[in-house]
């Protein structure tokens, strides 16, 4: 008799263990689910925050004259003299009384390639 009611002590206990083992598996899913979701709106809050480029919003801000044709500007790809294409560009726009800021605009209109990339 001693025995069957161990056996039977034991089969309560173990169903006991699989409830509460189930419930336990149930909440770690809600808490990774929640994390996962958490980690997804923090990264697009994080990709929203970031600006597309370098520049400030307010130099990208910055009206264009009305008028104003750009004169043909080389493209950059890190392989020339980069000071060189610096003053190049300065003294071009210089000239037709560009403002500092789209001077900077033009300028990252010239990169390519793995310089580009960098920007």
């Amino acid at each position: 008799m001693a025995i069957i009611e161990e056996f039977e002590t034991l089969r309560t206990q173990l169903a006991q263990l699989r409830e509460q083992n189930e419930a336990l598996q149930a909440s770690m899913e809600t808490s990774q689910q929640k994390q996962h979701e958490e980690k997804d709106e923090s990264h697009h809050s994080e990709m929203e925050d970031l600006e597309p480029q370098p520049l400030s919003a307010e130099i990208w801000g910055a009206p264009v004259p009305k008028n104003f044709k750009p004169a043909h500007l080389s493209p950059f790809d890190g392989k020339s003299d980069t000071m060189e294409h610096i003053t190049t560009i300065n003294t071009r726009m210089s000239i037709v009384g560009a403002p500092d800021s789209l001077k900077c605009k033009l300028l990252a209109g010239t990169l390519s390639d793995a310089v580009l990339r960098w920007y």
